[in-house]
């Protein structure tokens, strides 16, 4: 089991360049929980109730999406990957205590809810930093799915 930070992007940092086109450049990477709330759905009843790790990747093309075991934390290959400029990032709240949180709108427009926790922090907000062009920042109630995109 891949335990410490170190070690999980050790493991992760092996597996992406099998995945990369050529002259594609990693900008951001981190680890990340998705689905609710971790302080809603903890433990083995998170587990088993939908949430998958992933190690994100932004290049200056894509966004790669790698799937890590549950048992293990090691990577399990590419889920998926978006172009870089089609995806939407709505409900942005990084520097929360422990859980910082944002919505991902992939190509397809399917949207996913990513946990960041507190150890990732640095990493998650350069994630969402590569993902919005450089300008990270906090969506306004009015720029969330429900009630509209947030387009960084």
């Amino acid at each position: 089991m891949a335990i410490g930070k170190d070690k999980i992007k050790q493991q992760f940092e092996a597996a992406i360049p099998a995945a990369l086109q050529p002259g594609e450049q990693v900008r951001a990477e981190t680890l990340s929980l998705s689905g609710t709330s971790p302080w809603l759905v903890g433990g083995l009843l998170g587990m088993l109730g939908g949430q998958r790790n992933y190690f994100i990747v932004v290049t200056d093309r894509r966004v790669l999406f790698f799937a890590g075991s549950k048992g293990t934390g090691r990577p399990l290959g590419l889920a998926w990957a978006d172009p870089v400029d089609s995806v939407t990032l709505s409900d942005v709240d990084i520097g929360k205590a422990v859980w910082s949180k944002f919505r991902y709108r992939s190509a397809s427009g399917k949207v996913m809810r990513f946990n960041i926790h507190r150890l990732w922090r640095d990493e998650g907000a350069a994630v969402v930093a590569a993902m919005s062009g450089g300008a990270s920042r906090t969506a306004t109630p009015a720029e969330t799915p429900a009630a509209g995109v947030f387009r960084p």
